[in-house]
């Protein structure tokens, strides 16, 4: 029985991989027109990297076993997370184009050089993955590549004990407390961008109007970004642990989720069952690391539409019936079913 179940799955179709496909081409593209409008090869170097990274879990999520698959999810956080922390916030990737620029990858740091007025990777970073991207992609970015969650996916409890309703408000508390005191900084203390912002300068070559430093560690934006992840950092271990929840941090604290909620509703790519072949075991809903009644879903015949989901495919992993797929479309109906504690 075994033996004809794992020859059933080893069977894959160019079904399997259409996210992988689209991952690949979306980011590619990204790539090479901004390039080209630009004029800059860092802007191929760096989509092409992310897209490869992403696709590169993503393409493997199908030919992994299912005790394995989980790996290739955190193959993705990992690749991703790792490049955009020390590539792109520690700013080790400039080095190939001769100077280490550091640059605030944190939701402050959009802000910052929004309000500068400059389309820096951190602007860029949030309007591809976070603003504009969860309409298409859904909130894969909290699945597969957050470096936040990407350490909290390796704490002891997995198993969400259900969703504690009115803690959901902090989110938004937290949302509004950085973009108040970005706006205060900045047209209150008339705070520049410029006033942390600088580089390393390993060639010599002038930078006109940026301040060049001589280490790393004298860069304030650095520091900016480290000392603001370390906050993310610690208060989602100890938030994982007082509510014994690993995604606490992704439900109740983080403020990105204000941006990727809006998208994430009207997203073409999202989970739907098949109710026909569904015997209700409910496996799927309490696989679901967000706390989703992805079961409630299948029987009332409508996709995943709720803005918590971040496409882990956990539900999809653990269904005997292999009732559960990703399907893309635009949503008809829209539902919000979540398991909450008791």
């Amino acid at each position: 029985m075994n033996e004809k179940f794992e020859k059933k799955e080893k069977k894959l179709s160019l079904k399997d991989f259409y996210i992988f496909i689209i991952m690949i081409c979306t980011f590619y593209t990204i790539a090479i027109i901004l390039s080209l409008a630009t004029n800059s090869i860092f802007y191929l170097v760096n989509f092409m990297i992310i897209g490869t990274s992403v696709g590169l879990g993503m393409g493997l999520w199908p030919v992994f076993s299912k005790k394995k698959k989980h790996k290739a999810r955190k193959l993705s956080q990992a690749l991703v997370g790792g490049y955009m922390f020390f590539g792109l916030g520690c700013g080790l990737i400039y080095i190939f184009f001769g100077y280490i620029q550091p640059e605030n990858m944190q939701f402050e740091g959009f802000w910052f050089w929004l309000f500068y007025g400059s389309w820096g990777a951190a602007v860029l970073h949030y309007l591809i993955a976070k603003i504009l991207g969860p309409f298409l992609f859904n909130r894969g970015w909290c699945g597969w590549a957050c470096w936040t969650a990407a350490i909290l996916d390796y704490l002891p409890w997995k198993k969400s004990p259900g969703r504690i309703k009115k803690l959901g408000a902090l989110r938004y508390i937290h949302f509004i407390l950085i973009s108040l005191t970005v706006i205060t900084l900045v047209f209150v203390f008339n705070f520049t961008l410029l006033t942390i912002h600088g580089i390393v300068n390993l060639t010599g070559i002038e930078y006109p109007a940026i301040y060049i430093y001589n280490s790393l560690f004298e860069i304030p934006e650095f520091w900016w970004f480290i000392i603001g992840n370390m906050i993310y950092f610690s208060s989602g271990i100890v938030l994982a642990a007082v509510l014994k929840d690993n995604r606490a941090f992704c439900k109740y604290l983080c403020p990105i989720t204000v941006f990727l909620k809006i998208g994430g509703k009207f997203s073409i790519v999202k989970i739907e069952g098949d109710a026909d072949t569904c015997n209700d075991c409910k496996a799927c809903s309490r696989a679901c690391p967000m706390d989703i009644d992805v079961h409630q879903y299948i029987k009332n015949g409508i996709r995943v539409t709720s803005t918590e989901c971040i496409l882990c495919m956990n539900c999809i992993n653990v269904c005997s019936e292999k009732s559960l797929k990703i399907t893309y479309k635009l949503d008809k109906k829209y539902a919000k079913y979540m398991q909450y504690k008791e």
